[in-house]
């Protein structure tokens, strides 16, 4: 029952489609019929807000493989070490290589870095930063880690906004953990300011984007045709 829970969990919140914006608590006395506000709360279930903890032999091997990668590319991270960067420029849909210098027309932007882990199995990390037409309003940061089957193992979503109303920054961080199988196993949420403080969800609107995570790197490679 517990693998077949984790098998819903991974469909309902890795399509992750039409996610909804969150919005601020209403203080109105308005009467709402129940059956209906019941409806409407079914129907409008915040996904990215949602914690899974791990419960299962599988998703405890699952994670550490993926805690095990992220270490490796933390070490590369502090080192510095040279991935490759990809760009996508305002009126262009061509991905082409990144300049420092063309920062005002930038409209995304592809970190990649190919490795091994300490198994020496190979893993390919891709972080994917949407930018705003005026770089202020909002950014999505999407960070993809794929396996050596090119099976997408780790999904993290990146989002900050000075449209919240809760802060003059609000932050949110989403890391979803999957096995090899596609299988949601883990899945962390955090919202806070610029300061790392937390905040009440309730109280900021936070804008819910549609996107995929791309369970497969052919899959990303084929909307986003990087010349890896």
């Amino acid at each position: 029952m517990k693998y077949l829970r984790f098998i819903i969990l991974s469909f309902f919140i890795g399509s992750c489609a039409d996610l909804y914006a969150q919005e601020p608590m209403s203080d109105g006395g308005e009467k709402i019929d129940t059956e209906l506000a019941e409806q409407d709360d079914e129907e409008e279930i915040d996904s990215e807000s949602l914690i899974v903890e791990v419960d299962s032999e599988e998703g405890e091997l699952s994670v550490a493989v993926t805690d095990n990668i992220l270490d490796v590319l933390k070490e590369m991270f502090e080192e510095d070490s040279v991935g490759t960067r990809f760009a996508i420029y305002n009126n262009d849909n061509n991905i082409t290589e990144y300049d420092e210098t063309e920062q005002n027309t930038l409209s995304q932007k592809f970190d990649v870095i190919k490795g091994k882990d300490n198994e020496d199995y190979d893993f390919t990390f891709i972080r994917q930063t949407l930018y705003n037409e005026n770089h202020k309003a909002w950014d999505y940061i999407y960070e993809r880690i794929y396996n050596q089957d090119g099976k997408l193992i780790f999904f993290v979503r990146k989002y900050n906004t000075y449209n919240s109303g809760c802060a003059e920054v609000a932050f949110e961080r989403s890391e979803y953990y999957y096995t090899d199988k596609g299988v949601l196993v883990k899945k962390t949420y955090d919202i806070f300011d610029s300061n790392n403080n937390a905040l009440d969800l309730d109280k900021c609107w936070m804008q819910r984007e549609t996107y995929s995570p791309y369970f497969n790197l052919s899959e990303f490679l084929s909307q986003y045709p990087l010349p890896l």
